[in-house]
């Protein structure tokens, strides 16, 4: 077995020096695509003959210690005096360690061990050991999870009640739109035919997608971890970090390169509560029912959650305290959603919280939208793409990804919305 340890470690440093040699011989330039997969395969070959050896070595000390006479245990500490029961136990433990590894004792045998007067100087004490087996360690052994640990996400609502357009060739998307109105029709005499109206040149909706995109580079051997597929946490991470900037643009965004955000849209009908820096039950009620009816029937509320928590205060008064009730209100039957009034809301945490820091209404601040969401259009001419760099970062043992989008979104209608905002 040692020739064959021997043989293992020899192969896997000439597989190495193979390696250094590809990485010397292309040091400062790119690597061909097919030496680079050379080299992957060449150290992956390494870390295999080397983990092999590894293991002939720990069966190599196994024998060893299996092949070892089971009286032949360490004398008891000078300072115990266990029992003859005790010392029975603790050996017969031992001897079922030695026979079926560590994964065989219960709790009671390794407290017999514990309990039967040896000093745990040697080889007990190593394999007690919460350790790597370089070190002795076996019978307390690490568990390695391949669940990986990371925070919450952003809530987000834009994408999903927005109007998302079917994706669309590079360019722009035009709509012609109704900017004006007929008026309407007269009670006249039989010989009339009522107020004369001129059709106006029809107005337009540009939506023209912008360009997003985040680069980042990893480790070839962070790539290769068995326990964790990398490449994959990559692309989920990628794909949420494109959704951060569309989610800011779409309520944020000035337009410039961006989409324009629904905050930002032109001619956007604005309530003003009726006291500065204040918000009370009958700004919300007079704010949410100036929507127009024609709108109402699927609007929604979208906010973020300060706003939830501060709404959920308030009352409305009929007639004296008895008769109040909270604006709030809970879905309580199986699929309706939570409300204000009469309308559900959505949640985002890029919708500006307009608090200070003593957690008073800031002036000024637009804290809410009421609407039909379905005329802010969201259009795609790129969806989420990922070009993987195999060749560019081989210097550094490193594989790039770089991802791309292009993406453009407005309110098409502003009437279909009402925004909330506090009196400075």
């Amino acid at each position: 077995m040692k020739a064959k340890i021997k043989e293992l470690y020899a192969e896997a440093g000439q597989l190495y020096e193979r390696a250094k040699g590809l990485m010397t011989e292309y040091q400062g330039k790119a690597m061909p695509a097919e030496k680079s997969a050379e080299l992957d395969q060449l150290l992956d070959q390494v870390e295999a003959k080397t983990a092999e050896a590894k293991r002939l070595e720990r069966m190599a000390e196994m024998d060893t210690q299996l092949n070892a006479p089971a009286n032949s245990l360490p004398a008891p500490a000078a300072n115990t005096a266990p029992s003859d029961e005790q010392q029975k136990s603790a050996k017969s433990a031992l001897a079922k360690f030695y026979r079926h590894g560590p994964a065989a004792l219960t709790n009671d045998e390794l407290k017999a061990v514990a309990q039967g007067g040896y000093s745990l100087q040697g080889t007990e004490l190593k394999a007690l050991a919460a350790d790597e087996y370089t070190a002795g360690g076996a019978l307390l052994v690490n568990t390695n999870r391949t669940e990986l640990l990371t925070k919450q996400r952003e809530v987000q609502a834009m994408r999903r009640i927005g109007r998302v357009l079917p994706p669309v060739a590079p360019g722009s998307v035009i709509t012609p739109s109704q900017d004006s109105d007929l008026s309407d029709a007269e009670w006249t005499p039989e010989i009339k035919t009522g107020s004369d109206d001129t059709v106006k040149p029809f107005g337009g909706r540009v939506l023209t997608p912008h360009a997003l995109a985040k680069r980042i580079k990893v480790s070839n051997t962070l790539l290769r971890t068995p326990t964790l597929d990398v490449e994959a946490w990559v692309r989920d991470g990628l794909a949420y970090k494109f959704a951060v900037p569309e989610e800011n643009g779409f309520i944020n965004g000035n337009g410039a390169q961006q989409p324009l955000g629904l905050k930002n849209t032109p001619s956007l009908p604005t309530f003003t509560t009726a006291t500065s820096t204040q918000v009370y039950g009958d700004d919300i009620i007079n704010w949410a029912y100036a929507l127009p009816a024609r709108y109402s029937p699927n609007a929604r509320i979208l906010c973020n959650r300060a706003f939830i928590r501060k709404v959920r205060a308030l009352h409305t008064f009929a007639s004296g305290a008895a008769a109040s009730q909270y604006l709030w209100q809970p879905g309580l039957a199986s699929g309706k959603p939570n409300q204000i009034l009469d309308w559900p809301y959505e949640l985002s945490d890029r919708f500006d919280d307009g608090l200070d820091a003593s957690d008073a209404w800031e002036a000024n601040a637009v804290i809410a939208v009421i609407g039909d969401f379905s005329y802010y259009w969201i259009v795609d001419s790129l969806n989420l793409s990922i070009q993987r760099l195999v060749e560019l970062y081989a210097e550094t043992n490193q594989t790039g990804f770089i991802g791309r989008k292009e993406v453009d979104g407005q309110a098409v209608l502003a009437e279909a919305f009402y925004a909330l905002k506090v009196k400075s």
